[in-house]
């Protein structure tokens, strides 16, 4: 059926349309950093020559285990210090006041990132008990320049489940934000927010650091049922629910794990290590495999 013609047009000029719940974004370009920035690259650079790291959303990069935070680095130090501080900000622009609270008595972890040419991080979102909210910082973008295709870009996803019109105006429509990078940028969001890394074209090291920070006085609404949103079998028989969903998974990355284990690397370390690494990396593709294919990406 048809809309009738009579009810549109001039008759809905006074709705009213709002746009509910936005995400608070914050952007900020630490000024003098070019010194700061390539100590703290030497640090990560070194570290990743001595830690095969770990597998998490990273798809071919290198990831630090959660610790930068307690790194030997004046760097590594002072950077904890500076996403403490516009946190306190973020919080004051949000709030519209400054009631000191906010000022210490904040809980950081976080880690470096490494991705190279064909290197990308798969959706995903920090939110958890202890992270409320999320922070990058770009230490060396590498070869990404504005108005030059390297990829590498931080991509904020909008989940929100908007229909959109994709085959008139997409660009207008689609609610997805690609983020541009650039050395000694510094973005703040909340945990919650999924994001993505685009796949990274360049060839020079494309370094950042992210982090999950965590205050007492801060409390994330709803996030017991955000975290706890399973169903009776997954809460009182969380082994069997999990084994016959993680079996098949885990059997899939057994299959994966030859030629993971006889490919070349390049981090310095033992084959125990290069074995554990390669092992998570099965398993990390081996999860994504098969979130696909629920998805119904892959048959």
């Amino acid at each position: 059926m048809r809309p009738n013609p009579k009810l549109t047009g001039a008759m809905f000029a006074d709705a009213r349309l709002d746009l509910l719940f936005p995400s608070p974004v914050m952007a900020f370009d630490w000024p003098s950093g070019e010194h700061f920035n390539r100590g703290l690259r030497d640090a990560i650079l070194r570290r990743r020559e001595r830690s095969a790291g770990v597998v998490k959303t990273n798809r071919g990069g290198w990831q630090s285990d959660v610790d930068l935070q307690d790194w030997d680095s004046s760097e590594a130090g002072e950077l904890i210090q500076r996403v403490q501080s516009l946190a306190h900000e973020y919080l004051v622009r949000q709030a519209k006041e400054d009631n000191g609270v906010f000022r210490q008595g904040w809980q950081v972890l976080a880690w470096a990132n490494v991705n190279e040419h064909g290197h990308f991080n798969r959706s995903h979102s920090h939110l958890g008990a202890y992270a409320q909210i999320s922070a990058i910082y770009y230490v060396d973008v590498g070869d990404i320049q504005p108005g030059r295709d390297a990829g590498g870009r931080t991509r904020f996803e909008d989940w929100t489940a908007v229909a959109i019109d994709v085959d008139r105006n997409p660009d207008v429509l689609r609610r997805d934000v690609l983020m541009q990078p650039s050395n000694g940028r510094m973005l703040m969001f909340p945990a919650s927010l999924m994001h993505s890394v685009e796949r990274y074209q360049g060839h020079s090291p494309r370094v950042t650091v992210a982090f999950n920070l965590f205050h007492p006085a801060l409390a994330v609404p709803r996030l017991g049922q955000h975290i706890g949103a399973v169903g009776w079998w997954a809460t009182n028989f969380r082994g069997l629910v999990m084994l016959r969903r993680k079996l098949p998974e885990k059997v899939y990355a057994v299959g994966l794990l030859p030629r993971l284990l006889w490919r070349p690397w390049t981090a310095q370390g033992s084959w125990m290590r290069h074995a554990a690494l390669a092992w998570a990396t099965a398993t990390a593709l081996a999860s994504e495999h098969f979130e696909a294919r629920a998805n119904g990406q892959v048959r």
